[in-house]
């Protein structure tokens, strides 16, 4: 407390409290660095996260399917290759290779037991035709046992008509995903046609439309049960061509994927490999942002510097006096010191209001938007790391830019401005 009472500190807020206007400016300036990094940093972080979240929710954390090869070496190569020669087949008709798992249910039961795993869904994925009255849209079909894909998937979190159990109970039962359901005009109770690449069709009935909030997958997914399924791929009851697993910790997802396609031989992919594309976008994304945020920042660091030069120059006789009447190099450098950390610490406590006032108003606004998710309301993260880092960052742009013109303050000849006045 001494200090706020020392002559230095009074008169530091004396030199501000004489120029107002240049002091607002500069405030202002800290203020509204601060106030877009915490909106900025809380958008883009707040949109990353509810995208993982609902990836995670919504698809498995490690995938295990049959990765079907289109080329494949022929069975010349295979046997005759010493290196030395060429073989040349001309028109090679590569084997058809089925998509099945092989004893798929008894690798569920092995993975299953497994002490990270938390649960594991049969899956059987296709393309399809649906067909409604006049309406005929291409998507996929996915043939799961629903209690277990809801056991770890949350399906029912997601469903905003009908009932999910119905897909179990009624033989020829379909959920929608939201925007296939409104292509097809589709609607609740409705009757529908389904038909498979290799032309079986099916009789189905709409049980339930899902919204799972990823786009894509709500514009041609639909959940029927696996055994109808099946029937439109004309194959048995073993048929499964993937399964789909939750982890307990899903940072585990990299190396279990791994070690399941060493133990089973087929293809795992952890669910951070199937959208590197999205997540290298997020880094350039928080890359960009943040070199804005750091440039306005350090912008209104050159406010202060030149503010506080100003004051340098105008108070040149004032400095003078005070070198005369015993003030030492280090208290003039204090001085202007604790200009530009008053001017950091009040624009920063402003900023942080600031950029939490925008956080609460946008996110209040109503948007509806549509990208990669869906969302009708922005999402932030208000994370007190945020505020913390944005605060730290501005007091040290002020800092910094107020260590020059301290120094040159301190510097300052008192005898030569007394000769030249």
């Amino acid at each position: 407390m001494s200090f706020f009472k020392s002559p230095s500190f009074r008169i530091a807020m004396t030199h501000l409290l004489s120029k107002k206007r240049q002091t607002i400016v500069a405030m202002l300036g800290v203020t509204f660095g601060i106030a877009i990094f915490i909106f900025q940093a809380g958008l883009m972080s707040g949109f990353q996260t509810m995208f993982i979240e609902q990836t995670v929710n919504t698809s498995a954390n490690i995938r295990i399917y049959n990765d079907v090869q289109g080329e494949r070496p022929s069975l010349l190569d295979r046997f005759h290759d010493d290196g030395k020669t060429w073989n040349v087949v001309r028109n090679q008709k590569p084997e058809v290779e089925d998509p099945k798992l092989k004893n798929g249910k008894q690798l569920m039961d092995i993975i299953s037991r497994h002490p990270d795993v938390a649960g594991v869904s049969p899956f059987i994925g296709s393309q399809a035709i649906f067909k409604l009255g006049i309406a005929q849209i291409s998507g996929r079909v996915s043939g799961v046992e629903i209690e277990k894909e809801n056991a770890i998937f949350s399906v029912e979190k997601y469903m905003i008509e009908g009932d999910l159990r119905k897909l179990e109970t009624t033989p020829n039962g379909i959920i929608l995903g939201e925007g296939l359901a409104m292509k097809l005009g589709a609607k609740v109770g409705d009757n529908m046609f389904v038909v498979s690449p290799k032309g079986i069709g099916l009789d189905l009935k709409v049980v339930g439309i899902h919204k799972s909030g990823i786009v894509e997958l709500d514009n041609s997914r639909a959940y029927i049960n696996i055994r109808n399924a099946q029937k439109l791929l004309n194959v048995d009851g073993s048929y499964i061509t993937d399964l789909n697993i939750k982890l307990k910790d899903i940072n585990k997802a990299k190396p279990l994927s791994v070690y399941f396609q060493e133990k089973f031989g087929y293809t795992a992919q952890d669910w951070e490999s199937a959208n590197a594309n999205i997540f290298s976008v997020f880094k350039i994304q928080n890359m960009v942002t943040y070199l804005i945020i750091a440039s306005i920042l350090i912008v209104s660091g050159f406010g202060i510097f030149n503010i506080l030069m100003m004051i340098i120059y105008e108070k040149l006789p004032d400095i003078a006096i005070l070198k005369a009447t015993g003030f030492k190099d280090k208290d003039i450098r204090t001085i202007f010191l604790t200009e530009s950390l008053v001017i950091g610490i009040l624009g920063g406590l402003l900023g942080l209001a600031v950029g939490y006032a925008l956080q609460q108003i946008v996110g209040h606004i109503k948007m509806d938007v549509r990208g990669f998710v869906a969302m009708e309301y922005l999402q932030f993260n208000s994370s007190p790391a945020f505020f913390v880092f944005a605060y730290m960052f501005g007091l040290l742009a002020t800092a910094l830019a107020g260590y020059i013109p301290a120094r040159k303050a301190s510097k300052v000849d008192a005898i030569d401005i007394i000769r030249s006045k």
